[in-house]
């Protein structure tokens, strides 16, 4: 089981967990990027793998789940280089 904040490790299918204000479901995650908190169970959010994905399925990145959004944007600001004046 892995938690908001640490490493994706391998691509592919998720079962995402919530602390009971949703029911769990399913998105895609990539290698390399950080697992996301929720906007409302926050880094209680965990993750488990579920298998790896062919390019045909079509499962919702988490990146597109309102309850994580924020917390993959923010990551991703943090990917961009700043540009100076």
């Amino acid at each position: 089981m892995k938690h908001a904040g640490e490493t994706v490790g391998q691509t592919g299918l998720y079962q995402v967990n919530h602390q009971g204000h949703r029911p769990n479901h399913q998105a895609i995650l990539w290698q390399g990027e950080t697992f996301p908190s929720c906007r409302i169970c926050g880094d209680a959010a965990s993750f488990q793998f579920l298998r790896l994905m062919t390019e045909e399925e079509a499962f919702e990145h988490a990146g597109y789940d309102r309850d994580f959004m924020d917390s993959v944007l923010k990551g991703s600001e943090l990917d961009r280089p700043q540009l100076s004046a």
